[in-house]
């Protein structure tokens, strides 16, 4: 059985079908944009109502669940812990955006799914764990396909220290400090899709973060507290005193049905382990008729 946040949101998540888009017989413009930057933007893919059912389903949700990370609370395979979540990023119009990225082959989804509020994070890219890194080969592999779709449930402003920051092009360099950043201001509702591979940030630690979390690593061990807690707890009183307003986002992992996805989300499973849960029927039709496998990460193993 999913965990289930005990809210009867489902039908307030879900998007009205769109109608998908004609298969052309050449890339569109989206996924040459996303091939070229390693990064798109689309406006408007949520709706206001839409972005404060899924806030509060996050914030309950996590105000128990997930674990003590960066300074805030992220839930790891979130498809499998909330059912909303999953009911959420499997309806139409998000499988819709997702196959209008991976056509004329089927989307496939790996089983990754981030929720997370209030977390910080330096310079990164996601692909470290994966063998191909060590050589540098998957930068100069641009048949190389695996994305990630991202929703931030609040307006961050291209000035907000709390925005995605990306260096473009740097899907195809590996982590460099070369490239100019670029911050992306983007609306509540609005979707990101990134290459797993490109260099970004999301909310840079403070001083004062920094600080703090060397205070606790250091006298965490004295007084048997977890230190990752301790970091979450006390950064939160100091975001509460200043009124700094919670930063939620969803992630999800997906890319076309072709060799590299699979061995993507292959090198993920060894790195995260242990997904609990299945996915509902409601879920599993609707991928059904989306023509979308079950996701990767989390398929039972067989015998």
């Amino acid at each position: 059985m999913v965990n289930s946040t005990a809210v009867n949101s489902t039908d307030e998540l879900r998007v009205p079908a769109r109608e998908p888009s004609r298969v052309p017989g050449m890339t569109s413009q989206l996924q040459d944009d996303l091939s070229a930057d390693g990064y798109i933007v689309i406006r408007d893919v949520l709706t206001p109502q839409q972005v404060e059912t899924l806030r509060r389903i996050a914030k309950r949700y996590l105000r128990s669940g997930g674990k003590y990370l960066y300074g805030g609370k992220f839930q790891l395979h979130a498809m499998y812990a909330v059912e909303e979540v999953a009911s959420f990023m499997t309806s139409d119009t998000i499988l819709t955006r997702l196959k209008e990225i991976t056509q004329p082959l089927d989307a496939v989804l790996t089983g990754e799914c981030d929720l997370m509020i209030n977390t910080t994070s330096s310079w990164h890219n996601d692909v470290p764990h994966h063998p191909r890194c060590v050589d540098g080969s998957i930068f100069s592999d641009e048949s190389f396909r695996v994305y990630k779709i991202a929703f931030y449930l609040q307006d961050q402003a291209e000035n907000s220290r709390a925005t995605l920051k990306v260096r473009p092009r740097s899907h195809l360099k590996g982590l460099t400090q070369s490239l100019p950043a670029k911050s992306l201001g983007v609306r509540a509702g609005d979707a990101i899709i990134f290459d797993v591979r490109i260099e970004h940030a999301g909310q840079m630690p403070t001083l004062v973060d920094r600080g703090l979390r060397k205070l606790c690593e250091r006298i965490g061990p004295w007084f048997r507290l977890d230190v990752q807690r301790a970091f979450t707890s006390t950064r939160s009183i100091i975001r509460r005193f200043g009124r700094t307003p919670d930063r939620i986002a969803v992630f999800m992992t997906f890319g076309p049905s072709e060799a590299e996805t699979y061995s993507y989300a292959e090198e993920g499973g060894h790195r995260h382990p242990g997904v609990r849960g299945t996915l509902s029927a409601e879920v599993l039709a609707q991928l059904a008729v989306n023509n979308i496998v079950p996701p990767i990460i989390g398929m039972p193993v067989s015998h």
